[in-house]
């Protein structure tokens, strides 16, 4: 007979770490988005969570329809995104900066919903209705079973979790096969090319970041309704998990083309939250989990880095050295050139 501290013991270690990793796998995605297609590393990330979580509860308690609700913190996540943008290209700020500046704006904003609310952001999920529990309602039929009822509960977050996923997944990875998103992958890759072939890199970079902040926006909403609360803390550390998750990922899937990129990201933030709960086991209290977190994501780009380290030690002589080198500036000079040959098909006047 399975007992109540089995199936504790089975969703501690398993359903957990899965729950997480399809939830916030969206926001690695996003995360994805600013750091390696444009390369920027977007603190904003850390101000946009919690501060999307806390309006998430907000709704969902004013009994707002959550995918109604899932769209709303989509459009403030891009908001946020274009802000940052902005920033970068009229006021001339780093983009490192913008981001610390959207992020200082939006957590103020989360600070703000927390003391309106007297520091109760939150709802009860049994009470109003989530993108999850009403999926696990329908599989309950009102059945008093415990142990199915538990099974429904957690079945409800991983399939709507994964099918959320999969379709930002495949957006993402037919989107940046159309014009606009090849000449986006362009201008952040060689923005000075892109520009003298008639890009609007200012134009690309604000449709990546508001890209970026949207799926932001949306994994926000689902840990939201997943907790069934907000916290001003909830942001913290995001952005070290997030880069652990892609690094990690890209170590074991690697980076030869976008798509293998695109299934790295969402792979090593399900794994990611797996080596987690193994780290956790030293520290079941988890007043280390932060210093956990930190050292993780040292051990991971330690590991990047002997990885490409051996892979340049690889050829024997130099002649096959300097060969791999340059097929490696002909594939990324090819995919630059495809990218705005592309973009500026059909206008070569402009070009």
């Amino acid at each position: 007979m399975i007992t109540l501290d089995a199936i504790s013991t089975f969703r501690t270690f398993m359903i957990n770490p899965l729950v997480n990793g399809l939830i916030l796998g969206i926001m690695v995605l996003g995360v994805f988005l600013s750091f390696r297609v444009l390369n920027i590393a977007d603190l904003s990330v850390e101000g946009i969570l919690p501060m999307v979580t806390m309006l998430t509860a907000v709704l969902i308690g004013a009994n707002i329809n959550p995918w109604l609700t899932l769209l709303i913190c989509m459009a403030l996540g891009a908001i946020c995104g274009i802000l940052n943008a902005l920033l970068t290209i009229y006021l001339k700020t780093p983009p490192l900066l913008s981001g610390i500046i959207v992020m200082a704006l939006t957590f103020g904003i989360a600070i703000m919903i927390n003391s309106l609310k007297a520091g109760q952001a939150s709802f009860d999920p049994n009470a109003h209705l989530t993108v999850f529990n009403w999926l696990r309602r329908a599989m309950s039929a009102g059945s008093t079973d415990r142990v199915w009822n538990f099974y429904a509960s957690y079945l409800s977050y991983i399939l709507i979790g994964l099918l959320l996923l999969a379709v930002v997944w495949f957006a993402l990875y037919f989107f940046f096969g159309t014009e606009l998103g090849m000449s986006i992958r362009a201008a952040g890759k060689n923005a000075a090319m892109s520009k003298a072939n008639g890009i609007s890199v200012n134009a690309m970079s604000i449709i990546a970041l508001a890209l970026s902040g949207g799926l932001v926006g949306l994994s926000a909403s689902l840990y939201g309704q997943h907790n069934g609360m907000g916290l001003p803390t909830d942001g913290q550390g995001m952005i070290v998990i997030a880069l652990s998750s892609l690094f990690l990922g890209e170590i074991i899937i690697g980076t030869r083309t976008f798509k293998r990129s695109l299934i790295a990201a969402f792979v090593g933030s399900l794994l990611y939250w797996y080596v987690i709960q193994a780290l956790m086991l030293l520290d079941d209290k988890g007043y280390m989990l932060s210093i956990y977190k930190a050292l993780l994501l040292i051990v991971i780009i330690a590991l990047q880095l002997l990885l490409s380290f051996f892979k340049k030690r690889k050829p024997r002589d130099g002649t096959k050295a300097k060969t791999q080198n340059k097929g490696t500036m002909d594939s990324v000079l090819k995919e630059t050139t495809m990218s705005i040959s592309r973009h500026c098909l059909g206008e070569r006047t402009v070009c």
